[in-house]
């Protein structure tokens, strides 16, 4: 099993896991949180009618990726595996980098407490205080991947 600090690893190494849940789709959409969206999972000045091409949707996918990173990088202070990486990454880029660096997963984590941490994925399965079946499904997977190397 090999560890490394969370900074070292590709946020690339994500990209497959988290289009698998995000889908991608070139029309703005609103999302089961009531939010405009586009591409990957990209929210950031999206607007009703929007509309972009797939190879401006995988650019904008990298980007967010590499900010989302970027932005747990700091919260996490133990290493990881490329597995755990993955897992947090999905987590981050579906609730937000504020709410994953804030998350009990990180939290245990960071107190070497992997079963404690993987358990605290299933904790983010609501969208407007609703259990959403693909949240279940999402967070299910995050947390059988943050497991597999241990």
């Amino acid at each position: 099993m090999i560890t490394k600090p969370f900074s070292a690893w590709s946020p690339e190494l994500a990209a497959d896991f988290i289009e698998e849940f995000e889908g991608r789709k070139l029309k703005a959409y609103k999302c089961t949180s009531g939010v405009w969206t586009i591409g990957v999972g990209h929210t950031k000045n999206v607007k009703q009618g929007d509309i972009i091409s797939n190879d401006e949707a995988t650019r904008l996918f990298h980007l967010d990726l590499h900010s989302h990173a970027n932005g747990l990088a700091s919260a996490v202070k133990v290493p990881v595996t490329k597995n755990q990486f993955i897992a947090l990454l999905s987590l981050a880029f579906n609730i937000g980098v504020t709410a994953a660096r804030n998350s009990d997963a990180v939290k245990h984590l960071n107190n070497y407490e992997y079963q404690n941490s993987a358990d605290a994925f299933l904790n983010w399965r609501r969208s407007g205080g609703v259990i959403c079946p693909g949240l279940v499904r999402r967070r299910n997977a995050e947390r059988k991947l943050f497991l597999e190397d241990m």
